[in-house]
């Protein structure tokens, strides 16, 4: 510690001039940027406060919002006997079951639509041509309801 005193004062007065001139512009500067961090924290907590009042303004238009439920119709393989399709077999399973049915190209699609409306989702299905005549098969799956 005795060595940094010496060499101190043993230095000419130019030298420790300089070195207390950087070490004030050292200071100056930390000080400015702890000013400006400080700005920018303010900032951010004023951001953070802003952020938190739109959300909640968010979460009360979300609750005051009526959720409508639609209503859903049952299952039944026989909403599938219609003309231009003819139930072929069901055969029900715990997770859904598998449905046949002796169809029309143009009776497909509203298939689809008839299992939607009635929350059954479709994990595979089979197209093929059975004598002239098109068989379609699915593999369903039912709502768990619990």
């Amino acid at each position: 510690m005795n060595t940094l005193f010496d060499w101190w004062f043993a230095t000419s007065s130019h030298i420790r001039q300089f070195c207390w001139a950087v070490w004030l512009l050292m200071l100056a500067t930390l000080i400015f940027l702890s000013s400006t961090h400080h700005e920018e924290s303010d900032a951010l907590i004023r951001l953070r406060a802003s952020n938190h009042q739109q959300w909640t303004a968010l979460y009360r238009l979300v609750d005051t919002t009526p959720i409508i439920e639609e209503k859903t119709l049952p299952f039944s393989p026989l909403d599938f006997q219609l003309p231009g399709a003819q139930l072929l077999y069901w055969h029900p399973s715990a997770q859904g079951g598998e449905l046949a049915l002796k169809t029309f190209w143009e009776a497909v699609p509203s298939a689809f639509t008839r299992l939607a409306e009635r929350n059954v989702s479709v994990s595979r299905f089979l197209l093929s041509v059975e004598g002239g005549d098109l068989l379609f098969t699915l593999q369903l799956e039912m709502p768990h309801e619990g």
